[in-house]
């Protein structure tokens, strides 16, 4: 019997720790269950620098479901200074309501009226469940997001918001000029709920943005937005203290327009009602350097980006697109020689490619670069941690497109040795060259008669060559950067006849800064 009853203390207590909060007892909350139509609530937000206000509000509508998570209830802005701006503006995402004093949940959104007055607010009984880690089941409902670009060109940034609408359930993308933080004695330390905080995605010479407010803070951690963001669930994104540097009315919705300050944390959960995360802790990130030279002209760019495959696939090309389009100041056919070093855990490639475009260089070295992100990020092997890359872009203002004509190499080669030749191109615009090509003939080729093969990469119709599925991993990866290479020539080595247990057949490619198609042979004899 006294088993029993010990078995049942046990169990008891397992329910009463289980059903205690997970947050600290100072939070104090006001009940969904309590909240009634005309009731009068207090917001608060950052509409201006770092200084947290307050703004008035009154509930006009409750929509109480089964579950709390799918819950809401509306509100009233009754505030002059939030009538003024045009009503609640994007980035007041995540604003605190108070009722009674009490936390009640975080302003979500706005409903699409003229004067963008009525808001839903999300219940913080919702959001505390991220940090139970519940699942939360609330339906998506409207984009909310609006990410900022600073510092982007037009054409990287319009590609950009092409490729984000696509993928993400954003409200807006939005490009602005590099803007700069106005005297702020705000520190990660005194952030409070009402706090501007940014969710960022890259960092640098451009910031990947999205402005929106603190909730809820219980010592390292917070709650923020009442929404996702891009709704990724696990996540690591850069949490960044924001300087609201003014708000606009815009076309369609009022914004506030936000400079991050500096990096605070780091964003962990990405939910249907809110995201989490810490301060003091830091995202996994990805260091990107881009270096751009044509002539004598040459610039630098650096980038952090947050270290998930998707992002960096969605976002290092047009941030290379706008690095070249910023050194060469045009939109051009022209050639490019790319030299790329990928680093990370137990990780190290380094290539070098050379391509040519006739209609624009620049975006044609940004979508093949993208596919060589894909087929490394995205390969169906195992997962790849990449802690930094590092481009090198050379761009000639010429086509360096040619023709092989004809190649020449000693009549007699032998085995284990180096055979030097040449082969004659045709170059656009430029006419006859002639170009130095060294072979090593294996030592086990088959000695007699044979053929050197000089074949041009290039092809006319500039799609890559599609290889056929292997089981290893890095032979995979040199197939598919074989198939977007079309630089340099490829040197054959064809034996005429069959010998038993010696090489008949043996294929170099040779790196060139030309694109050329067609091929030439040249008779040697192997001894």
């Amino acid at each position: 019997m006294w088993r029993r009853r010990v078995l049942l203390i046990f169990w008891v207590l397992g329910l009463v720790l289980y059903a205690l909060p997970v947050w600290s007892g100072e939070i104090s909350i006001f009940p969904f269950s309590a909240i009634r139509k005309g009731m009068k609530a207090i917001g608060k937000t950052v509409l201006l620098g770092t200084e947290v206000q307050e703004f008035s509000l009154e509930v006009i509508d409750v929509v109480q479901t089964k579950d709390i998570t799918d819950s809401y209830f509306v509100v009233l802005v009754t505030d002059e200074k939030i009538r003024s701006l045009g009503g609640i503006l994007a980035g007041m995402s995540g604003s605190p309501v108070y009722i009674r004093g009490k936390i009640a949940g975080a302003l979500s959104h706005s409903f699409e009226t003229q004067d963008h007055l009525v808001g839903v607010v999300t219940p913080i009984e919702a959001m505390l469940k991220i940090w139970k880690e519940e699942e939360v089941l609330a339906p998506l409902g409207k984009e909310t997001s609006v990410v900022f670009c600073f510092g982007m060109g037009n054409r990287a940034w319009s590609r950009l918001r092409e490729r984000l609408g696509e993928t993400y359930a954003l409200r807006k993308v939005l490009a602005f000029p590099r803007l700069f933080p106005g005297k702020s004695e705000k520190q990660a330390a005194s952030l409070e709920p009402g706090s501007a905080i940014g969710v960022q995605l890259v960092t640098g010479d451009a910031e990947i943005v999205s402005v929106g407010t603190l909730t809820l803070r219980d010592g390292d951690r917070f709650l923020a937005l009442g929404h996702p963001f891009l709704h990724r669930g696990k996540a690591q994104y850069f949490l960044s203290l924001v300087y609201v540097n003014f708000s606009l009315k815009g076309d369609e919705f009022p914004f506030k327009v936000g400079t991050p300050i500096e990096i605070v944390g780091v964003v962990e959960e990405d939910r249907s009602v809110g995201i989490a995360g810490r301060f003091g802790v830091f995202p996994k990130t990805t260091e990107v350097t881009i270096g751009v030279k044509e002539g004598t002209r040459r610039r630098d760019f650096h980038f952090s980006a947050v270290q998930e495959e998707d992002i960096l696939v969605d976002f290092l090309p047009e941030l290379l697109l706008d690095a070249i389009d910023r050194t060469i100041d045009r939109q051009s056919p022209g050639s490019v020689d790319l030299k790329f070093r990928i680093t990370g855990e137990n990780l190290n490639l380094e290539d070098e490619f050379f391509w040519v475009s006739e209609p624009d260089i620049a975006t044609f070295t940004s979508n093949t670069f993208r596919r060589i992100l894909e087929a490394f990020l995205k390969n169906p092997y195992q997962p790849v941690n990449v802690e930094n890359i590092a481009l090198e872009v050379e761009v000639f203002p010429e086509i360096q497109r040619g023709w092989i004509l004809s190649c020449d190499f000693p009549r007699i080669v032998k085995r284990g040795e180096i055979a030097a030749g040449k082969v004659t191109v045709f170059l656009y615009r430029q006419g006859i060259r002639d170009v130095s090509l060294q072979v090593t003939v294996p030592s086990d080729f088959a000695p007699g008669e044979a053929e050197i093969v000089v074949r041009g990469r290039g092809g006319s119709s500039g799609e890559p060559r599609e290889g056929t599925f292997t089981a290893d991993f890095q032979e995979y990866l040199n197939q598919k950067l074989d198939e977007l290479r079309n630089d340099g020539v490829d040197l054959e080595i064809l034996a005429k006849g069959s010998v038993p247990q010696k090489t008949t057949y043996t294929r170099t490619h040779v790196f060139l800064p030309f694109v050329l198609e067609g091929d030439a042979s040249s008779k040697v004899w192997v001894n």
